[in-house]
């Protein structure tokens, strides 16, 4: 394997046009988990520190379920008090009693602040019911933002919801339609895809997080078409996505996702690529890994 002990890497080329270029001086070994202490130094180097997650966080497990006295957490929820409420909701969710879930459905069903209800319709998407879609299917036409988003969020626990999350990946409120986006990774309903293309075109990450979710080898091919229609930062973050998953393929495939990141500026294709080819053993030797070598080596203006 080729080795560098020196490597000044051009952020013009990288797609960081006004910075100065960056000198890393180390070493730098093909295929090895340096792509990411690389990719990292640079990013550092130009201030966009915040900007990029290396590292891709695991999803927090849900809590365990404890004991609630459900009885004074129902008193408290139907008190008045939207303090006071607010907090038993929350620690309804925290039981799997079936009377704790009555409790909230009761709540919603008789009205409560909007703080309570958002807190509420989040407890009833700790533990799904099936009997829970009519109520969600009332409030994902709540005026207020965040009750709406809410229950769209928790219809992501609902296999018969696919029509109502698509409705509501056409609301329009941004925070709305990043909740249906992430019911849609939960349930993958049928014509979710045409709905969020055009999210993606807005730019908008969980759109992005969906596509990657639900594409196959067809769908990752319009997704890259959307070079030069959706921004190059979130369509590299959708690519990305799409490549590093062990199901998707088949190898001709991934070819033309890493091609497609070739062609994309700026630190997210960087990642994107750099995350592959961590994710990937360099035996036996695939195609579309030794591209995604070959295009980091160009944007980070390596020889």
């Amino acid at each position: 394997m080729r080795s560098k002990s020196s490597l000044t890497f051009s952020c013009r080329q990288a797609g960081f046009a006004g910075f100065r270029p960056l000198r890393v001086r180390g070493h730098f070994v093909a295929g090895s988990k340096s792509w990411r202490r690389v990719i990292a130094a640079v990013v550092l180097g130009i201030g966009l520190g915040g900007g990029i997650a290396v590292a891709q966080p695991r999803p927090a497990p849900r809590p365990k379920k404890v004991k609630v006295d459900v009885a004074a957490q129902k008193a408290a929820l139907l008190g008045g008090d939207v303090d006071k409420g607010t907090v038993a909701a929350v620690e309804l969710g925290k039981s799997d009693d079936a009377a704790a879930h009555g409790a909230l459905l009761e709540g919603l069903a008789t009205g409560l602040h909007p703080d309570t209800a958002a807190a509420a319709l989040t407890s009833l998407a700790s533990s799904p019911r099936p009997g829970d879609v009519t109520t969600l299917g009332r409030y994902v036409r709540a005026r207020n933002v965040a009750v709406r988003a809410a229950a769209v969020r928790a219809l992501g626990g609902h296999a018969d919801a696919g029509e109502k999350i698509l409705a509501a990946l056409r609301d329009q409120e941004e925070s709305v339609r990043a909740a249906a986006a992430e019911a849609v990774v939960a349930r993958k309903p049928k014509g979710a895809a045409e709905p969020l293309l055009a999210l993606l075109d807005k730019g908008e990450v969980p759109a992005a997080k969906a596509l990657a979710a639900l594409a196959d080898a067809e769908l990752a091919r319009v997704v890259a078409e959307h070079l030069g229609t959706a921004p190059d930062g979130v369509l590299a973050q959708c690519l990305g996505g799409i490549l590093v998953r062990p199901d998707f393929g088949p190898e001709p495939a991934r070819v033309q996702v890493v091609r497609a990141l070739a062609k994309l500026a700026g630190p997210e294709a960087i990642t994107a690529l750099g995350d592959y080819v961590d994710a990937t053993p360099a035996t036996p030797v695939k195609q579309s890994r030794r591209e995604a070598e070959a295009a980091l080596k160009e944007k980070l203006g390596g020889e």
